[in-house]
């Protein structure tokens, strides 16, 4: 399963969930390939548009694997959260 929420030009990852039974076995990454080949699709000839998502902790390896980098950035006043 996956959620996906965007507005034309920002793509927001909220879910990619596969029931443990089926994990290891190439679904999650899956569904990542087919998030990324529909933004590539939505995306006008010129245009640009971003992914964006939030992991779960312990969850960052896979979305490494998928080739997404880690940043950093300050809401809240002071706090530094960890994003992919």
């Amino acid at each position: 399963m996956k959620r996906l929420i965007d507005d034309g030009m920002y793509y927001i990852i909220v879910d990619i969930v596969v029931q443990p039974d089926y994990q290891q076995m190439g679904i999650g990454s899956k569904i990542f390939d087919r998030i990324v080949e529909y933004v590539d699709k939505e995306t006008p000839v010129r245009g640009r548009s971003s992914i964006q998502l939030i992991a779960e902790k312990g969850k960052e390896t896979f979305y490494e694997t998928k080739g997404v980098k880690k940043k950093q950035f300050i809401i809240q006043g002071e706090k530094i959260w960890d994003v992919f």
